[in-house]
């Protein structure tokens, strides 16, 4: 075979190939964007109770003691969960929603107390950005409440989640104050002037809870929008347990209300 020839049937093979190679990336599975589904966490039943009564819910799964009720609200798919109180619980929680159900965004809903004094019980705070006010490990070098080598104590909500909720809360309940700026977490429920008084000083803040810290920094690991939507159900220093107990349940009822007006409107 002269080498004319040999050239000529390489050639082809070579065409032939391409065409090969052209036509199956074309038919080739293109990658999908993930699919959004919210996923809402709350501590305590009031929290959750009607949002999971106002859900199509299709499924539950039990994991770590907590159960995750997946279904739609408004159209959009969501998982409604209770985690339980304390930053551990709602750590777990949040890792689970993302990690395991795919969570694309995540809002965590539920009752504070009061660190303004121009806040007051049935108010709603929306996040700005969330602290762990018992976080801190000074002593080897880091400010206070910095999670240790990640350069921050503070993680931000997402502005356009944010903004949303704020719009939300306002239209569907126009006679509630809303505020926007910092939460503040820890494991301890501040029910005395003096600590209330040490968070204000440590780090500013317009509320104070024991959740919303540790879903935000989960939140940011896994580069996951959040927002943290609290109703006022106390004013640390100035309410009774037995008030707090009959302003708690009708807090968070509202403010479960109002997450799901704004679930409609993401």
């Amino acid at each position: 075979m002269s080498g004319i020839k040999k050239l000529s049937i390489m050639c082809v093979l070579a065409l032939f190939v391409c065409c090969i190679a052209t036509g199956c990336a074309a038919n080739a599975p293109q990658p999908r964007e993930a699919e959004e589904i919210i996923g809402i966490i709350g501590a305590m039943d009031p929290e959750v109770e009607s949002l999971k009564e106002a859900a199509a819910v299709t499924q539950t799964s039990t994991i770590a003691e907590m159960e995750y009720c997946s279904g739609t609200l408004y159209g959009k798919k969501v998982v409604i969960v209770k985690c339980g109180m304390g930053k551990v619980n709602a750590g777990i929680c949040a890792n689970t929603l993302i990690g395991t159900f795919g969570c694309t965004k995540i809002i965590n809903t539920g009752v504070a107390g009061s660190l303004d004094a121009d806040i007051d019980i049935g108010d709603l705070v929306v996040s700005t950005d969330a602290v762990q006010h018992d976080f801190d490990v000074e002593p080897i070098g880091f400010a206070k409440g910095e999670i240790p080598y990640t350069g921050l104590y503070a993680f931000a909500a997402d502005e356009a989640m944010r903004q949303t909720a704020v719009t939300a809360a306002r239209e569907k309940a126009p006679d509630i104050h809303v505020y926007e700026g910092r939460v503040c977490s820890g494991d301890q429920f501040i029910a005395d002037e003096a600590k209330k008084d040490r968070i204000i000083a440590d780090f500013g803040g317009l509320c104070c809870e024991m959740e919303g810290g540790a879903i935000a920094q989960v939140c940011y690991l896994f580069h996951t929008p959040f927002v943290i939507i609290r109703a006022i159900s106390d004013k640390p220093g100035e309410t009774e347990f037995v008030d707090y107990k009959v302003f708690e349940a009708a807090a968070a009822a509202r403010c479960a209300q109002i997450v799901q007006y704004i679930v409609s409107k993401l």
